[in-house]
């Protein structure tokens, strides 16, 4: 009888101490943190922009899901991204590749690479096209 008490007991600590009242840690992303954009390539005009870093940031905040986009570019640049704002993000995970998602639309694939991150607007989860932007951005 004493046996059958001794392994309740062990099974209640067991199962107590398996339990905790901390909260998950925070999953992070692929893309999160701080981003500086520094080029465009591409376009249906086939353009080729440079950025100077810290000009053009990119700031995903995953636990808030939002991006924070300061852009300060006054160079004339035919297309340098995303204007100044607040944008709703997730990522959208395919097969092979994951894809960047902007206030609920798709915006192209991304590839991170240590701390570069390209988002090919060209490659879509529907499929491929030639007239998008590649944008690179790094740490």
């Amino acid at each position: 009888m004493k046996v059958y008490g001794l392994i309740r007991f062990l099974v209640l600590i067991f199962v107590l101490h398996g339990c905790s009242t901390e909260s998950t840690p925070e999953k992070k992303d692929k893309v999160s943190g701080t981003w500086n954009l520094m080029s465009v390539s591409g376009g249906f005009a086939g353009i080729d922009e440079d950025f100077e870093k810290g000009k053009i940031i990119w700031e995903f905040d995953t636990k808030d899901g939002t991006l924070l986009v300061t852009n300060n570019d006054e160079s004339g640049a035919l297309y340098n991204g995303l204007p100044t704002g607040t944008y709703a993000y997730s990522i959208l995970q395919g097969k092979d590749q994951d894809y960047l998602q902007l206030n609920d639309k798709e915006v192209g694939g991304i590839d991170v690479a240590k701390s570069q991150l390209v988002l090919d607007q060209n490659n879509t989860s529907s499929g491929s096209g030639a007239d998008g932007f590649v944008l690179v951005l790094v740490k």
